[in-house]
Protein backbone atom coordinates (compact mmCIF):
# COMPACT_ATOMS: atom_id res chain seq x y z
CA UNK A 1 0.00 0.00 0.00
CA UNK A 2 1.29 3.46 -0.91
CA UNK A 3 1.40 6.05 1.89
CA UNK A 4 2.33 9.60 0.92
CA UNK A 5 4.70 11.88 2.85
CA UNK A 6 7.64 14.21 2.45
CA UNK A 7 9.51 16.61 4.71
CA UNK A 8 7.33 19.49 3.53
CA UNK A 9 4.59 18.13 5.81
CA UNK A 10 6.69 19.19 8.82
CA UNK A 11 8.18 22.38 7.31
CA UNK A 12 6.65 24.98 9.71
CA UNK A 13 8.70 26.13 12.66
CA UNK A 14 5.65 25.88 14.91
CA UNK A 15 5.96 22.76 17.06
CA UNK A 16 2.29 21.71 17.27
CA UNK A 17 1.38 18.04 16.96
CA UNK A 18 -0.34 18.83 13.65
CA UNK A 19 2.98 20.07 12.22
CA UNK A 20 5.17 17.35 13.75
CA UNK A 21 3.45 13.99 14.16
CA UNK A 22 3.51 13.00 10.50
CA UNK A 23 7.31 13.01 10.59
CA UNK A 24 7.31 10.71 13.61
CA UNK A 25 4.84 8.35 11.94
CA UNK A 26 6.87 8.34 8.72
CA UNK A 27 9.99 7.47 10.73
CA UNK A 28 8.15 4.56 12.35
CA UNK A 29 7.00 3.32 8.94
CA UNK A 30 10.53 3.59 7.57
CA UNK A 31 11.70 1.13 10.24
CA UNK A 32 9.16 -1.45 9.08
CA UNK A 33 6.56 -1.05 11.83
CA UNK A 34 3.88 -1.84 9.24
CA UNK A 35 5.00 -4.33 6.57
CA UNK A 36 4.11 -3.93 2.90
CA UNK A 37 3.95 -0.13 2.99
CA UNK A 38 5.61 2.08 0.37
CA UNK A 39 6.38 5.59 1.64
CA UNK A 40 6.03 7.84 -1.41
CA UNK A 41 6.76 11.53 -2.06
CA UNK A 42 3.76 13.41 -3.55
CA UNK A 43 5.82 16.41 -4.71
CA UNK A 44 4.84 15.87 -8.36
CA UNK A 45 1.30 16.99 -7.51
CA UNK A 46 2.25 20.31 -5.87
CA UNK A 47 1.69 22.12 -9.18
CA UNK A 48 -1.85 20.68 -9.23
CA UNK A 49 -2.36 21.96 -5.68
CA UNK A 50 -1.45 25.47 -6.85
CA UNK A 51 -4.28 25.20 -9.38
CA UNK A 52 -6.91 23.51 -7.20
CA UNK A 53 -6.59 25.20 -3.80
CA UNK A 54 -7.82 28.59 -5.16
CA UNK A 55 -10.97 26.84 -6.39
CA UNK A 56 -11.79 25.98 -2.75
CA UNK A 57 -10.15 28.77 -0.72
CA UNK A 58 -10.28 32.51 -1.36
CA UNK A 59 -7.43 34.26 -3.17
CA UNK A 60 -6.87 36.54 -0.17
CA UNK A 61 -6.47 33.59 2.20
CA UNK A 62 -4.14 31.67 -0.11
CA UNK A 63 -2.00 34.78 -0.58
CA UNK A 64 -1.82 35.27 3.18
CA UNK A 65 -0.59 31.69 3.64
CA UNK A 66 2.15 32.31 1.08
CA UNK A 67 3.24 35.78 2.25
CA UNK A 68 2.32 36.01 5.92
CA UNK A 69 0.26 39.14 5.33
CA UNK A 70 -2.12 40.08 6.82
CA UNK A 71 -0.83 38.35 9.93
CA UNK A 72 -4.22 37.62 11.46
CA UNK A 73 -5.29 35.78 8.29
CA UNK A 74 -1.98 33.97 7.78
CA UNK A 75 -2.14 32.72 11.38
CA UNK A 76 -5.89 32.12 11.55
CA UNK A 77 -5.46 28.35 11.98
CA UNK A 78 -3.51 28.96 15.20
CA UNK A 79 0.15 28.72 14.09
CA UNK A 80 2.76 31.46 14.02
CA UNK A 81 3.44 32.14 10.34
CA UNK A 82 6.67 31.28 8.56
CA UNK A 83 7.45 30.19 5.00
CA UNK A 84 6.97 26.58 6.01
CA UNK A 85 3.23 27.11 6.48
CA UNK A 86 2.49 27.17 2.75
CA UNK A 87 5.07 24.44 2.09
CA UNK A 88 3.22 22.23 4.58
CA UNK A 89 -0.19 23.07 3.12
CA UNK A 90 0.92 22.51 -0.48
CA UNK A 91 2.72 19.22 0.11
CA UNK A 92 0.20 17.69 2.50
CA UNK A 93 -2.64 18.60 0.13
CA UNK A 94 -0.64 17.04 -2.70
CA UNK A 95 -0.50 13.92 -0.55
CA UNK A 96 -4.27 13.76 -0.25
CA UNK A 97 -4.63 14.13 -4.01
CA UNK A 98 -1.97 11.47 -4.58
CA UNK A 99 -3.74 9.06 -2.23
CA UNK A 100 -7.03 9.64 -4.09
CA UNK A 101 -5.32 9.04 -7.44
CA UNK A 102 -3.72 5.84 -6.17
CA UNK A 103 -6.94 4.54 -4.61
CA UNK A 104 -8.86 5.11 -7.85
CA UNK A 105 -6.09 3.65 -9.99
CA UNK A 106 -5.86 0.36 -8.06
CA UNK A 107 -9.47 0.20 -6.86
CA UNK A 108 -8.17 -0.15 -3.30
CA UNK A 109 -6.59 1.75 -0.41
CA UNK A 110 -3.98 4.45 -0.11
CA UNK A 111 -3.26 7.15 2.44
CA UNK A 112 -1.43 10.34 3.25
CA UNK A 113 0.14 11.38 6.55
CA UNK A 114 -1.67 14.71 6.16
CA UNK A 115 -3.48 16.35 9.07
CA UNK A 116 -5.04 19.71 9.87
CA UNK A 117 -7.80 19.72 7.26
CA UNK A 118 -11.49 19.70 8.16
CA UNK A 119 -11.93 23.00 10.06
CA UNK A 120 -10.38 25.18 7.33
CA UNK A 121 -12.96 27.35 5.56
CA UNK A 122 -13.02 29.19 2.27
CA UNK A 123 -11.61 32.46 3.58
CA UNK A 124 -9.79 31.45 6.77
CA UNK A 125 -8.06 28.72 8.68
CA UNK A 126 -9.46 27.40 11.96
CA UNK A 127 -8.75 24.87 14.70
CA UNK A 128 -5.17 24.04 13.59
CA UNK A 129 -6.43 23.41 10.03
CA UNK A 130 -4.76 25.38 7.23
CA UNK A 131 -6.00 24.06 3.85
CA UNK A 132 -8.98 21.73 3.60
CA UNK A 133 -7.42 18.93 1.59
CA UNK A 134 -10.56 16.83 2.09
CA UNK A 135 -12.61 19.38 0.18
CA UNK A 136 -9.93 19.93 -2.46
CA UNK A 137 -9.64 16.19 -3.12
CA UNK A 138 -13.35 15.39 -2.97
CA UNK A 139 -14.33 18.21 -5.30
CA UNK A 140 -11.60 17.23 -7.73
CA UNK A 141 -12.59 13.55 -7.57
CA UNK A 142 -16.13 14.35 -8.73
CA UNK A 143 -14.59 15.58 -11.98
CA UNK A 144 -12.61 12.36 -12.40
CA UNK A 145 -15.15 9.61 -11.67
CA UNK A 146 -18.85 8.82 -11.87
CA UNK A 147 -20.98 8.16 -8.80
CA UNK A 148 -20.91 9.64 -5.31
CA UNK A 149 -17.74 10.70 -3.50
CA UNK A 150 -18.12 10.15 0.25
CA UNK A 151 -16.21 12.06 2.93
CA UNK A 152 -16.27 9.98 6.13
CA UNK A 153 -15.05 12.09 9.05
CA UNK A 154 -14.33 10.22 12.30
CA UNK A 155 -12.28 12.95 13.94
CA UNK A 156 -13.47 13.80 17.47
CA UNK A 157 -14.55 17.28 16.32
CA UNK A 158 -17.11 18.35 13.77
CA UNK A 159 -15.94 19.20 10.25
CA UNK A 160 -17.58 22.59 9.85
CA UNK A 161 -15.09 23.69 7.23
CA UNK A 162 -15.76 20.65 5.08
CA UNK A 163 -19.49 21.26 5.40
CA UNK A 164 -19.02 24.80 4.12
CA UNK A 165 -16.82 23.74 1.20
CA UNK A 166 -18.58 20.60 -0.10
CA UNK A 167 -22.11 20.81 1.30
CA UNK A 168 -23.57 22.29 -1.88
CA UNK A 169 -21.96 19.69 -4.16
CA UNK A 170 -24.64 17.05 -4.69
CA UNK A 171 -22.03 14.57 -5.89
CA UNK A 172 -20.41 14.58 -2.42
CA UNK A 173 -21.90 12.97 0.71
CA UNK A 174 -20.41 14.14 4.01
CA UNK A 175 -20.81 11.68 6.93
CA UNK A 176 -19.48 13.12 10.19
CA UNK A 177 -19.33 11.25 13.53
CA UNK A 178 -17.97 13.35 16.40
CA UNK A 179 -17.52 13.04 20.16
CA UNK A 180 -17.05 16.78 20.72
CA UNK A 181 -19.31 19.62 19.56
CA UNK A 182 -16.49 21.95 18.46
CA UNK A 183 -17.19 23.35 14.96
CA UNK A 184 -20.74 21.99 14.94
CA UNK A 185 -22.88 22.87 11.92
CA UNK A 186 -26.21 22.21 10.23
CA UNK A 187 -25.79 19.43 7.64
CA UNK A 188 -27.01 20.05 4.11
CA UNK A 189 -29.06 17.69 1.95
CA UNK A 190 -28.37 14.04 2.75
CA UNK A 191 -25.24 14.82 4.79
CA UNK A 192 -25.14 13.52 8.37
CA UNK A 193 -23.63 14.93 11.56
CA UNK A 194 -23.77 12.90 14.77
CA UNK A 195 -22.30 14.29 17.99
CA UNK A 196 -22.08 11.67 20.74
CA UNK A 197 -21.70 12.62 24.39
CA UNK A 198 -19.20 10.33 26.21
CA UNK A 199 -20.14 7.12 24.37
CA UNK A 200 -18.87 3.71 25.36
CA UNK A 201 -16.64 1.90 22.89
CA UNK A 202 -19.56 -0.33 21.95
CA UNK A 203 -21.96 2.56 21.33
CA UNK A 204 -19.32 4.46 19.36
CA UNK A 205 -18.59 1.48 17.12
CA UNK A 206 -22.31 0.96 16.56
CA UNK A 207 -22.47 4.52 15.21
CA UNK A 208 -19.46 3.89 12.98
CA UNK A 209 -21.40 0.98 11.49
CA UNK A 210 -24.43 3.27 11.13
CA UNK A 211 -22.32 5.71 9.06
CA UNK A 212 -20.95 2.95 6.86
CA UNK A 213 -24.47 1.67 6.23
CA UNK A 214 -25.29 5.09 4.75
CA UNK A 215 -22.66 5.00 2.04
CA UNK A 216 -24.65 4.91 -1.23
CA UNK A 217 -24.34 1.92 -3.52
CA UNK A 218 -23.34 4.22 -6.39
CA UNK A 219 -20.28 5.52 -4.51
CA UNK A 220 -16.97 5.57 -6.38
CA UNK A 221 -14.61 6.77 -3.62
CA UNK A 222 -14.38 7.10 0.16
CA UNK A 223 -12.20 9.92 1.54
CA UNK A 224 -11.60 9.00 5.17
CA UNK A 225 -10.58 11.50 7.87
CA UNK A 226 -9.22 9.06 10.46
CA UNK A 227 -8.97 11.05 13.68
CA UNK A 228 -7.45 9.49 16.81
CA UNK A 229 -8.61 12.29 19.11
CA UNK A 230 -11.71 10.41 20.34
CA UNK A 231 -9.06 8.84 22.62
CA UNK A 232 -8.95 8.62 25.63
CA UNK A 233 -12.76 8.69 25.84
CA UNK A 234 -12.68 5.88 23.30
CA UNK A 235 -10.02 3.33 24.16
CA UNK A 236 -7.03 2.56 21.96
CA UNK A 237 -8.52 -0.91 21.44
CA UNK A 238 -11.83 0.64 20.40
CA UNK A 239 -10.12 2.89 17.85
CA UNK A 240 -8.09 -0.05 16.49
CA UNK A 241 -11.37 -1.93 16.04
CA UNK A 242 -12.88 1.14 14.32
CA UNK A 243 -10.06 1.15 11.79
CA UNK A 244 -10.45 -2.57 11.14
CA UNK A 245 -14.18 -2.11 10.56
CA UNK A 246 -13.71 0.74 8.10
CA UNK A 247 -10.91 -1.07 6.25
CA UNK A 248 -12.82 -4.35 6.10
CA UNK A 249 -15.99 -2.58 4.95
CA UNK A 250 -14.05 -0.95 2.10
CA UNK A 251 -12.53 -4.31 1.14
CA UNK A 252 -15.87 -6.12 1.31
CA UNK A 253 -17.52 -3.46 -0.86
CA UNK A 254 -14.58 -3.04 -3.28
CA UNK A 255 -14.55 0.63 -2.33
CA UNK A 256 -11.51 2.74 -3.28
CA UNK A 257 -10.47 4.63 -0.13
CA UNK A 258 -8.01 7.43 0.53
CA UNK A 259 -7.34 8.03 4.24
CA UNK A 260 -5.60 10.85 6.13
CA UNK A 261 -4.51 11.18 9.76
CA UNK A 262 -6.81 13.90 11.20
CA UNK A 263 -6.78 14.72 14.93
CA UNK A 264 -4.62 13.19 17.64
CA UNK A 265 -2.63 15.10 20.25
CA UNK A 266 -0.04 14.70 23.01
CA UNK A 267 -2.08 16.58 25.59
CA UNK A 268 -2.53 13.46 27.71
CA UNK A 269 -0.28 10.89 26.00
CA UNK A 270 3.30 10.72 24.72
CA UNK A 271 4.30 11.15 21.08
CA UNK A 272 5.13 7.45 20.98
CA UNK A 273 1.63 6.58 22.14
CA UNK A 274 0.15 8.97 19.55
CA UNK A 275 2.21 7.33 16.80
CA UNK A 276 0.92 3.93 17.94
CA UNK A 277 -2.67 5.19 17.66
CA UNK A 278 -2.21 6.49 14.12
CA UNK A 279 -0.45 3.30 13.07
CA UNK A 280 -3.74 1.48 13.72
CA UNK A 281 -5.05 3.21 10.59
CA UNK A 282 -2.06 2.25 8.45
CA UNK A 283 -2.08 -1.32 9.75
CA UNK A 284 -5.80 -1.84 9.20
CA UNK A 285 -5.69 -0.82 5.55
CA UNK A 286 -2.34 -2.47 4.81
CA UNK A 287 -3.50 -5.83 6.17
CA UNK A 288 -6.81 -6.04 4.32
CA UNK A 289 -7.27 -6.76 0.65
CA UNK A 290 -8.53 -3.18 0.26
CA UNK A 291 -4.91 -2.39 -0.57
CA UNK A 292 -5.10 -4.51 -3.73
CA UNK A 293 -7.25 -4.33 -6.82
CA UNK A 294 -10.41 -6.30 -6.15
CA UNK A 295 -11.26 -9.12 -8.54
CA UNK A 296 -14.98 -8.41 -8.08
CA UNK A 297 -15.32 -4.64 -8.43
CA UNK A 298 -18.97 -3.73 -9.00
CA UNK A 299 -19.58 -2.50 -12.52
CA UNK A 300 -20.17 1.15 -11.60
CA UNK A 301 -16.90 1.36 -9.68
CA UNK A 302 -15.06 -0.42 -12.47
CA UNK A 303 -16.49 2.15 -14.89
CA UNK A 304 -15.44 4.95 -12.53
CA UNK A 305 -11.91 3.58 -12.30
CA UNK A 306 -11.72 3.31 -16.07
CA UNK A 307 -12.97 6.89 -16.40
CA UNK A 308 -10.28 8.05 -13.98
CA UNK A 309 -7.53 6.19 -15.83
CA UNK A 310 -8.71 7.55 -19.16
CA UNK A 311 -8.41 11.09 -17.82
CA UNK A 312 -5.15 10.66 -15.96
CA UNK A 313 -3.14 7.74 -17.31
CA UNK A 314 -0.78 5.93 -14.97
CA UNK A 315 0.44 8.37 -12.32
CA UNK A 316 4.14 8.31 -11.48
CA UNK A 317 5.30 8.85 -7.90
CA UNK A 318 8.67 9.33 -6.24
CA UNK A 319 9.39 6.52 -3.81
CA UNK A 320 11.06 7.41 -0.53
CA UNK A 321 11.48 3.88 0.78
CA UNK A 322 9.89 0.45 0.60
CA UNK A 323 9.31 -1.89 3.51
CA UNK A 324 9.04 -5.57 2.64
CA UNK A 325 7.15 -7.99 4.90
CA UNK A 326 9.32 -9.37 7.66
CA UNK A 327 9.74 -13.09 8.11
Amino acid sequence: MKVFFNDGYVAPGHGADTTRKSGEIAAALATGRVPSVDLVDPVDLVDMVEELVPTVHSAAYVNALKTGRPTELAESQGFSWDEGIWEMAANSTAGVLAAVNEALTIGGASGSLSSGLHHARRATGAGYCTVNGLAVAANHATEQVDGTVVVLDLDAHCGGGTNELVGDNQRILHLDLSTNGFDQYQPKGDDELLVLGSPTDEAYLDHVDWCLDRVPTDSSLLVYNAGMDPHPSISAEGLAERERRVANWCADHAMPVAWVLAGGYTWSISMGQLVDLHLHTVTAFATTNSGRLSQAVPSLRAQAANTFLAHNGNARNNHITRNEPKT
